[in-house]
Protein backbone atom coordinates (compact mmCIF):
# COMPACT_ATOMS: atom_id res chain seq x y z
CA UNK A 1 0.00 0.00 0.00
CA UNK A 2 1.34 3.20 -1.00
CA UNK A 3 0.25 6.88 0.54
CA UNK A 4 -2.50 7.99 0.32
CA UNK A 5 -2.58 11.53 -1.12
CA UNK A 6 -6.06 13.46 -0.37
CA UNK A 7 -7.41 16.24 -2.35
CA UNK A 8 -9.90 18.78 -1.02
CA UNK A 9 -11.93 18.43 -3.87
CA UNK A 10 -12.36 14.64 -2.82
CA UNK A 11 -14.31 15.69 0.65
CA UNK A 12 -17.73 16.58 -0.41
CA UNK A 13 -19.82 19.53 0.99
CA UNK A 14 -16.39 21.84 1.80
CA UNK A 15 -15.15 24.51 0.17
CA UNK A 16 -11.48 24.23 -0.82
CA UNK A 17 -9.44 27.72 0.01
CA UNK A 18 -6.71 29.35 -1.25
CA UNK A 19 -3.93 29.96 1.28
CA UNK A 20 -4.64 33.22 0.72
CA UNK A 21 -7.97 33.75 2.02
CA UNK A 22 -6.71 31.23 5.02
CA UNK A 23 -4.08 34.34 5.17
CA UNK A 24 -6.80 37.54 5.89
CA UNK A 25 -8.52 36.13 9.02
CA UNK A 26 -4.83 35.26 10.20
CA UNK A 27 -3.76 38.82 9.93
CA UNK A 28 -6.93 40.54 11.37
CA UNK A 29 -6.71 38.58 14.46
CA UNK A 30 -3.41 39.06 14.76
CA UNK A 31 -3.75 42.69 14.45
CA UNK A 32 -6.79 42.26 17.02
CA UNK A 33 -4.23 40.45 19.45
CA UNK A 34 -1.53 42.85 18.98
CA UNK A 35 -3.83 45.77 19.58
CA UNK A 36 -5.01 44.04 23.10
CA UNK A 37 -1.52 43.43 24.04
CA UNK A 38 -0.02 47.22 23.29
CA UNK A 39 -3.71 48.50 25.25
CA UNK A 40 -2.29 45.93 28.23
CA UNK A 41 0.98 47.15 28.07
CA UNK A 42 -0.24 50.92 28.25
CA UNK A 43 -2.22 50.20 31.26
CA UNK A 44 0.81 47.98 32.75
CA UNK A 45 2.61 51.33 32.40
CA UNK A 46 0.67 53.15 33.86
CA UNK A 47 0.27 51.25 36.79
CA UNK A 48 3.76 50.76 37.34
CA UNK A 49 3.96 54.74 37.35
CA UNK A 50 1.58 55.07 39.65
CA UNK A 51 2.67 52.50 42.10
CA UNK A 52 5.91 54.29 41.85
CA UNK A 53 4.68 57.76 42.52
CA UNK A 54 2.64 55.93 45.59
CA UNK A 55 5.95 54.67 46.81
CA UNK A 56 8.13 58.24 46.97
CA UNK A 57 4.55 59.70 48.60
CA UNK A 58 4.69 57.40 51.22
CA UNK A 59 8.49 57.50 51.91
CA UNK A 60 7.89 61.59 51.85
CA UNK A 61 5.13 60.75 54.44
CA UNK A 62 7.20 59.08 56.53
CA UNK A 63 9.78 61.14 56.52
CA UNK A 64 7.60 64.16 57.06
CA UNK A 65 6.25 62.13 60.19
CA UNK A 66 9.41 61.70 61.41
CA UNK A 67 10.55 65.33 61.18
CA UNK A 68 7.64 67.06 62.51
CA UNK A 69 6.43 64.07 65.21
CA UNK A 70 7.72 66.04 68.21
CA UNK A 71 5.67 69.20 67.18
CA UNK A 72 3.50 68.97 70.50
CA UNK A 73 6.49 68.40 72.98
CA UNK A 74 8.73 71.31 71.34
CA UNK A 75 5.75 73.61 71.36
CA UNK A 76 5.16 72.83 75.19
CA UNK A 77 8.74 73.58 76.02
CA UNK A 78 9.33 76.48 74.13
CA UNK A 79 7.59 78.08 77.04
CA UNK A 80 10.43 77.20 79.32
CA UNK A 81 12.75 79.48 76.48
CA UNK A 82 10.28 82.25 77.27
CA UNK A 83 10.36 82.16 80.99
CA UNK A 84 14.18 81.74 80.64
CA UNK A 85 14.06 84.82 78.45
CA UNK A 86 11.68 86.50 80.91
CA UNK A 87 13.96 86.56 83.62
CA UNK A 88 17.16 87.96 82.11
CA UNK A 89 14.99 90.57 80.99
CA UNK A 90 13.24 91.17 83.96
CA UNK A 91 17.07 91.10 86.02
CA UNK A 92 18.58 94.87 86.58
CA UNK A 93 21.64 95.53 84.07
CA UNK A 94 23.86 97.70 86.39
CA UNK A 95 23.68 95.82 89.75
CA UNK A 96 26.78 94.22 90.84
CA UNK A 97 25.40 92.77 93.47
CA UNK A 98 27.38 89.08 93.23
CA UNK A 99 24.18 86.72 94.10
CA UNK A 100 22.24 88.77 91.65
CA UNK A 101 24.99 88.38 89.03
CA UNK A 102 25.46 84.36 89.56
CA UNK A 103 22.00 84.14 89.28
CA UNK A 104 22.12 86.09 85.80
CA UNK A 105 24.95 83.94 84.55
CA UNK A 106 23.60 80.55 85.55
CA UNK A 107 20.08 81.88 83.27
CA UNK A 108 22.01 82.56 80.50
CA UNK A 109 24.01 79.40 81.18
CA UNK A 110 20.56 77.30 81.07
CA UNK A 111 19.37 79.47 77.98
CA UNK A 112 21.98 78.81 76.10
CA UNK A 113 22.32 75.20 76.78
CA UNK A 114 18.51 74.88 75.96
CA UNK A 115 18.91 76.74 72.91
CA UNK A 116 21.33 74.35 71.82
CA UNK A 117 19.05 71.26 72.58
CA UNK A 118 16.36 73.05 70.63
CA UNK A 119 19.10 73.83 67.85
CA UNK A 120 20.19 70.07 67.73
CA UNK A 121 16.18 69.49 67.15
CA UNK A 122 15.85 71.43 63.87
CA UNK A 123 14.09 74.72 66.40
CA UNK A 124 15.77 78.04 65.35
CA UNK A 125 14.45 81.45 65.92
CA UNK A 126 12.44 83.19 63.78
CA UNK A 127 14.22 86.69 62.69
CA UNK A 128 11.56 89.29 63.90
CA UNK A 129 12.79 93.15 64.97
CA UNK A 130 13.61 95.56 61.82
CA UNK A 131 12.54 92.82 59.31
CA UNK A 132 9.12 93.47 57.31
CA UNK A 133 6.09 91.95 58.45
CA UNK A 134 5.69 88.68 57.36
CA UNK A 135 2.16 87.03 57.82
CA UNK A 136 3.20 83.85 57.16
CA UNK A 137 6.26 84.28 60.27
CA UNK A 138 4.66 87.29 62.47
CA UNK A 139 1.42 87.20 64.51
CA UNK A 140 0.50 91.40 65.11
CA UNK A 141 -0.53 92.14 68.54
CA UNK A 142 0.24 95.91 67.98
CA UNK A 143 0.28 98.78 65.80
CA UNK A 144 2.56 101.65 66.44
CA UNK A 145 1.91 104.82 64.53
CA UNK A 146 5.30 106.21 63.37
CA UNK A 147 6.87 107.83 60.56
CA UNK A 148 10.24 106.86 61.85
CA UNK A 149 10.12 103.37 60.17
CA UNK A 150 8.19 101.96 56.67
CA UNK A 151 4.94 100.57 56.90
CA UNK A 152 4.77 97.37 58.34
CA UNK A 153 8.59 97.32 60.16
CA UNK A 154 8.67 94.72 63.22
CA UNK A 155 8.97 97.42 66.00
CA UNK A 156 9.71 95.02 68.83
CA UNK A 157 9.08 91.28 69.87
CA UNK A 158 7.27 90.75 72.14
CA UNK A 159 7.69 86.70 72.04
CA UNK A 160 10.17 84.38 69.79
CA UNK A 161 8.79 82.66 66.84
CA UNK A 162 10.63 79.82 66.07
CA UNK A 163 10.99 77.36 63.15
CA UNK A 164 10.79 73.81 63.01
CA UNK A 165 12.75 72.54 59.47
CA UNK A 166 10.98 74.92 57.30
CA UNK A 167 7.91 75.06 58.82
CA UNK A 168 6.63 77.55 61.23
CA UNK A 169 6.61 76.54 64.96
CA UNK A 170 5.13 79.10 66.61
CA UNK A 171 4.69 82.59 64.75
CA UNK A 172 7.01 85.83 66.49
CA UNK A 173 4.40 88.35 68.37
CA UNK A 174 5.44 91.67 67.24
CA UNK A 175 4.58 94.80 67.56
CA UNK A 176 4.70 96.80 64.07
CA UNK A 177 5.31 100.28 62.63
CA UNK A 178 1.95 101.95 60.94
CA UNK A 179 2.30 105.37 58.90
CA UNK A 180 -0.46 107.53 59.12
Amino acid sequence: MGEQVINPTDNPGQNPETPLENAVPAVAATEEWQKKHDEVKEKLLWMTADFENYKKRALKDKEDHLKFSQVGLLQEILVVADNLERALAALPAGDNDKGLLSLKQGVDLTLKQFNSILAKYNVTKIKAKGEKFDPRMHEVMFQEETSEFPDGTVLDELQSGYLLHDRVLRPAMVKIAKNS
